[in-house]
C-alpha cells in the first residue's frame, strides 16, 4: 500500500468515526436515510455497553440526519426529586444510575457544569447533553420556587411540552431554514476530499498539488465552520459552550466539516419525548410499535422499579411514572391511537405456549413463573 492509499485509508477511518452517533440506553434516534424516509433506531447490544451504543449515520450523500430524543433522566414529585428513572426501552437494559433523593427545600443551589446538573454543589444527575442539563436545572429551580400544591401542575405542563409533536416538527422547520446550505457544502467537501484531491495527487504528485489542495480544504472548512457557527447560534442561542469545540474541529479536520449539518441537527429535538419525535417523523407502524413499548414499560416496569425500598423514594418514582403514563396516554389519544388496541396481549406464537410477560411480550411454556429479562416480573396466562 502506497503513501496515497495509506493517507486515504486514515482519512476514511476518521470520517467513519464522525458518522458514529452515541445513543444512550432508553433514548431513541430518528434516522433519515435515502430521500425523506425516517426510521427509529434503538441502541443495540453489539457496539455498545451498559450506558449506550453506537448508531451509524449514513456516510454517503445525501448524508442523512440522526435526531436524538430522551426521556427525562429523573423522577419528580410534588415533594421531592430523584435522580433515577425506571424507563427501559431497549434490549440493552436499564443503564446504571446513581440514585439521589432530595426534597426541594433542601436544594439550596441548582446549576450545571457541562452535562451535569449540580444540586448544592455536587452532581445530582448526568444529562445526555449540556443543553438538556440547562433545561432540567431550570425545571428544578422552577419547582423549588413553587408551593407543593402547585408543583404537580408544573410537572404535568413540562411533560405535556415534551410530548408535543407539533413543536418537534416546528423545530425541524427551523432547522430547514439553516441546514440545507451546510449539507450541500458538506457534499462538495466530500467529493473534494475523497475524489478530487486523490486524483490531483495521483497525476501531479503531492509536491505540486499539495499546497493548492490544502488551500482549497482550508477555504471550504472555514466556510462551513462560519455557516455552522451562525446556524448554531440561531438554533441554540444558549449553546455557546457547545458551539466552539466543533467549530474549531471543523477548521482543522475536514471529515468533521463534512458532517456539519448532522452535528447541527443532532440535538434539535432532544428535549422532546421519544413518542413526540416518533409521531412527528415516523407516523404509522413505527410510531405504534414505540407507543406500545412505552405504555407497557410504564405500566409494567422492569424490576426493581425503584432504587431503594425506602417508602419516600418508592413514592416519588411511582407518582412520577403514573403522571408520565397519564400524559403519554393523553398524547396518544390526541394522535388518534386507541390505547386498548396498542396494549392488547400477544397471541401465542405456538400451541404449547401458556403464558407471556406483560412487559416484553416474551412467551413461555409454563403456566406461572417470572421473566428474568424483566427483573423477575410475574408472567400472565394466555386467556
Amino acid at each position: 500500500m502506497g503513501d496515497l492509499e495509506s493517507l486515504l485509508l486514515v482519512i476514511t477511518i476518521i470520517y467513519l468515526a464522525e458518522c458514529a452517533v452515541w445513543v444512550r440506553r432508553s433514548s431513541v434516534a430518528a434516522q433519515q436515510g435515502w430521500g425523506k424516509q425516517w426510521r427509529l433506531r434503538h441502541p443495540g447490544v453489539i457496539c455498545g455497553n451498559a450506558y449506550g451504543a453506537i448508531v451509524m449515520a449514513n456516510p454517503m450523500p445525501p448524508l442523512g440526519t440522526v435526531l436524538l430524543s430522551h426521556p427525562l433522566p429523573v423522577s419528580l414529585s410534588p415533594e421531592a426529586m430523584l435522580s433515577f428513572t425506571a424507563v427501559c426501552l431497549d434490549a440493552g437494559g436499564r443503564p446504571p444510575q446513581v440514585a439521589r433523593w432530595l426534597r426541594y427545600p433542601d436544594a439550596q443551589t441548582i446549576g450545571t457544569e457541562g452535562s451535569a446538573v449540580l444540586v448544592n454543589g455536587t452532581v445530582f444527575v448526568k444529562a445526555p447533553s449540556p443543553g438538556l442539563a440547562r433545561r432540567l436545572a431550570g425545571l428544578l429551580r422552577e419547582l423549588k420556587a413553587l408551593s407543593e400544591k402547585d408543583r404537580a401542575a408544573a410537572i404535568r405542563r413540562a411533560l405535556a411540552a415534551m410530548l408535543d409533536a407539533r413543536a418537534a416538527l416546528k423545530r425541524w422547520e427551523e432547522f430547514q431554514a439553516q441546514g440545507p446550505r451546510l449539507r450541500w457544502l458538506g457534499h462538495i467537501l466530500l467529493v473534494y476530499l475523497f475524489i478530487l484531491s486523490p486524483g490531483l495527487i495521483w497525476f501531479f504528485g503531492f509536491r505540486l498539488a499539495g499546497l493548492w489542495i490544502a488551500v482549497g480544504l482550508l477555504a471550504q472548512t472555514f466556510t462551513i465552520g462560519w455557516y455552522f457557527w451562525r446556524a448554531h447560534g440561531a438554533l441554540y442561542p444558549r449553546g455557546a459552550e457547545e458551539r466552539f469545540t466543533p467549530f474549531l474541529t471543523m477548521l482543522l479536520a475536514p471529515p468533521t466539516a463534512i458532517r456539519a449539518s448532522d452535528l447541527l441537527a443532532r440535538r434539535l429535538v432532544e428535549s422532546f419525548h421519544p413518542l413526540a419525535v416518533a409521531e412527528a417523523f415516523c407516523p404509522g407502524t413505527p410510531f405504534k410499535l414505540l407507543a406500545r413499548r412505552v405504555l407497557l414499560d410504564l405500566r409494567f416496569p422492569a424490576l426493581p422499579s425503584a432504587p431503594s425500598s425506602e417508602a419516600a423514594i418508592v413514592q416519588t418514582e411511582e407518582w412520577f411514572r403514573g403522571v408520565v403514563l397519564d400524559e403519554c396516554e393523553k398524547a396518544l389519544e390526541r394522535a388518534g391511537l386507541k390505547l386498548f388496541e396498542l396494549t392488547q396481549p400477544p397471541a401465542p406464537s405456538e400451541e404449547k405456549n401458556r403464558s407471556y410477560c406483560p412487559r416484553c411480550d416474551a412467551q413461555f411454556v409454563i403456566d406461572t413463573g417470572t421473566c428474568a429479562d424483566c427483573g423477575g416480573r410475574a408472567l400472565a396466562p394466555f386467556c
